[in-house]
């Protein structure tokens, strides 16, 4: 089972009793986006070729898998409630750092740079 296969499980698992199976093409691009948020964090400077990004891309999925999984996990949490920094409902309240994926989530992503 490869990466990408093996997250996607995962965020189904951790749908639980809320997984449909429409919800597939929503759980993969979950995936995409929290790969593509890790990918820009290690090589800031971008890519010279389709190449080299693929190549980069793989090695974030083999190394960066569990931060992807956990963006991923918060952004489905978060459907519904997009822009909102804090909200209360029922007796409980919850609060996000901003509105997109919190800077903590980042924590021991290695930014790669390249003399050229």
């Amino acid at each position: 089972m490869d990466t990408e296969q093996k997250l996607f499980q995962s965020l189904k698992n951790y749908a639980g009793d809320d997984y449909e199976e429409s919800q597939d093409s929503f759980l993969l691009t979950l995936i995409e986006d929290a790969t593509e948020e890790v990918l820009s964090r290690v090589y800031p400077n971008g890519f010279s070729t389709a190449e080299s990004k693929k190549k980069a891309h793989d090695s974030v999925m083999l190394n960066y898998e569990t931060k992807i999984r956990r963006i991923a996990e918060y952004h489905y949490d978060k459907q519904g409630k997009e822009g909102v920094t804090s909200f209360s409902e029922n007796g409980s309240s919850a609060s996000y750092e901003n509105s997109g994926t919190p800077e903590s989530y980042f924590r021991g992503v290695i930014p790669i740079s390249a003399i050229v």
